[in-house]
């Protein structure tokens, strides 16, 4: 089941209460912390989102993770809400979709650098500036490493990849020779 549809709605509320009280980056922590806490655990997922547990033990097995985290109150009348409209499962993806406004808000870009092998942060912070004057946003850069690239760069900013590997550029040499 996709929860695309609520996930926006409920992202775009907690944005704009999180606005509303000038708490924002704090709540979008929240859900993110608040997100992998649920992700990771199998067994709280099955305990919250089967329907013949108690709604009073839902509620308090939520209330004492919330406390045991420190989350706002804003954030857990929300996850108690999702609770009980059976719509946990969305909140992965409420987390994203909160991420998403918080970075319009800020006119923040998240740049994903792969490279054949480690950068340094020279060529990172020149990196981060090209794609800065490029793209007009203020650029938030996460770096990983994949030998398989050979060499070169990939750069991914929202759905658009700016390609400078040797691996492709190896592929694409050897499909122009196959076509000739």
């Amino acid at each position: 089941m996709s929860y695309e549809a609520v996930a926006r709605r409920y992202g775009r509320a907690i944005f704009e209460i999180g606005k509303e009280n000038g708490n924002l980056s704090t709540l979008a922590r929240e859900f993110q912390d608040a997100s992998a806490m649920y992700s990771a655990s199998e067994e709280l997922r099955l305990v919250l989102d089967d329907p013949l547990v108690p709604e009073a033990q839902r509620e308090a097995l939520l209330r004492e993770l919330c406390a045991r985290a420190g989350l706002s109150e804003v954030t857990q009348s929300t996850l108690r809400l999702l609770s009980r409209r059976r719509r946990l499962a969305a909140l992965p993806e409420i987390a994203r979709q909160l991420a998403r406004l918080v970075d319009q808000d800020q006119n923040l870009a998240r740049a994903f650098v792969t490279s054949a092998g480690p950068l340094s942060d020279a060529y990172l912070d020149r990196l981060r500036a090209e794609l800065e004057k490029a793209t007009g946003k203020k650029i938030s850069i996460t770096h990983k490493q994949d030998p398989s690239l050979i060499a070169g760069v990939v750069t991914q900013i929202d759905d658009q990849v700016i390609d400078g590997s040797l691996r492709t550029r190896l592929s694409s040499f050897r499909d122009n020779l196959l076509r000739t």
